[in-house]
């Protein structure tokens, strides 16, 4: 599959009529307010699809005023790398936490960016629910709290 036919295929399922262009060539979107979604292209072979969300950190005396959310994201990273292959990361351009997908365009489809982009968007609403909900998932890892009977 060409890029461009799988940036029509997102398009469609973001149902985004237009998107914008930045400084890196990068496509992107602002969807409710405050979730961007950027598009790219790595290679003729590979496409990324990242979403950054949450509030900006600036610099690290903010970061570490955070240390308690900042906790909270990564005990919930644990239990998420297990049902999900997207990558939870700090992008440098915006200072916001992201969730980044790879997605392969060799022998890809309309069903298998589809589904790609429909995990994408349950891993954005986790970690989105995550960052508002300011709690702990220490508990719903069992190797967390195998860790602790000990």
């Amino acid at each position: 599959m060409e890029y461009t036919e799988a940036v029509e295929i997102i398009s469609g399922l973001f149902k985004i009529d237009e998107w914008m262009c930045n400084e890196y060539g990068e496509r992107y979107a602002v969807l409710d307010g405050d979730i961007e979604i950027r598009l790219f292209q790595a290679n003729t072979n590979i496409m990324i699809i990242q979403a950054m969300f949450g509030e900006t950190i600036e610099n690290s005396s903010v970061a570490n005023s955070c240390e308690q959310k900042l906790r909270y994201m990564l005990q919930a990273n644990f239990i998420q790398i297990i049902q999900s292959d997207n990558i939870l990361s700090f992008d440098e351009k915006t200072k916001r936490l992201s969730v980044t997908e790879v997605i392969s365009l060799v022998n890809s489809n309309l069903e298998y960016i589809a589904d790609r982009v429909e995990s994408f968007i349950r891993n954005v609403d986790f970690w989105d629910t995550v960052i508002r909900r300011k709690t702990s998932f220490v508990g719903l890892s069992p190797l967390l709290t195998f860790s602790k009977k000990r």
